[in-house]
């Protein structure tokens, strides 16, 4: 029974994925938390035998493995109820949906004013399939590899082109975990313009924008494929999330890096290309 609740539980973080993907918007993170939250509260009220199923026998006694395990899941269950109002969950936000689908979010980060290249946004080529459901709040990249290039000169900034995906783990992870801390989101608004690339979106291109890559002899028929195929026949890989820094005219500045967790060591990774595009 315990393992029947722990399969509902991860069966919503896999219809999440497919929500996601298709923009079917029924699993907003405070939705799935919710979600949670009553699945394992019935989990833990299960293991101290206030719920009962047909087949299970009267539960005279709690035994000290059964009520540790009790404990914890409730424990659990408190952790994630300030999540409904937009706490950061870091140690699960790798399972939740992105924070940008939060409606309510009383923990969004006062960033100041938006960039510069922030002005129209409502013009920005995806802005409406991504901005509110897939960028971390307080940020405002480019969908469009060539538009946040024409961005870049006109601002003189390096790119940091971010390849990620909804359905992205280790991407959840390194925004929740990362590009929320001060520094690291100073550097990504004011040193860069910012261009996020998802590879796995199912949204259909126009039929003029559809092609056969000549990378893979595969048909490019949505914004997915299109990213994907880009990251794969420019900057031979797959993985997400890469991150690749490149000047005005896409050329890479410094060796691109994928998942980094630890908070300096990405920041530093930020100003070296920061640097190499000053020089």
């Amino acid at each position: 029974v315990v393992l029947g609740f722990l399969e509902l539980a991860l069966a919503l973080k896999f219809l999440s994925n497919v929500d996601l993907a298709y923009h079917w918007n029924w699993l907003d993170r405070e939705v799935f938390l919710a979600l949670w939250i009553a699945i394992f509260g019935m989990l833990g009220l299960y293991l101290i035998g206030k719920i009962r199923f047909a087949h299970d026998s009267p539960l005279q006694h709690l035994s000290v493995t059964r009520t540790i395990l009790a404990v914890t899941v409730f424990a659990f269950v408190v952790y994630m109820v300030p999540g409904m109002w937009g706490a950061p969950l870091k140690s699960i936000s790798a399972f939740l949906p992105p924070s940008a689908t939060q409606d309510f979010d009383l923990s969004t980060v006062n960033f100041g004013t938006a960039p510069a290249a922030s002005a129209g946004t409502e013009k920005k080529k995806y802005y409406e399939i991504f901005h509110d459901r897939g960028t971390p709040k307080g940020f405002d990249p480019y969908y469009d590899y060539e538009e946040g290039l024409a961005a870049a000169r006109e601002l003189n900034k390096p790119v940091l082109i971010d390849f990620t995906g909804w359905n992205c783990v280790n991407c959840r992870k390194m925004e929740a975990n990362v590009w929320t801390d001060p520094k690291v989101a100073a550097l990504l608004r004011e040193g860069f313009v910012m261009v996020e690339l998802f590879v796995d979106d199912r949204t259909e291109l126009a039929p003029q924008e559809q092609y056969v890559s000549e990378y893979s002899g595969k048909k490019i028929n949505t914004i997915g494929k299109k990213n994907s195929d880009f990251q794969a026949s420019v900057f031979n890989s797959n993985s997400q999330p890469l991150y690749v820094i490149v000047d005005t005219d896409g050329k890479v500045l410094v060796p691109p890096t994928g998942a980094d967790y630890n908070v300096n060591s990405y920041a530093a990774y930020l100003q070296s290309g920061i640097d190499a595009f000053n020089e």
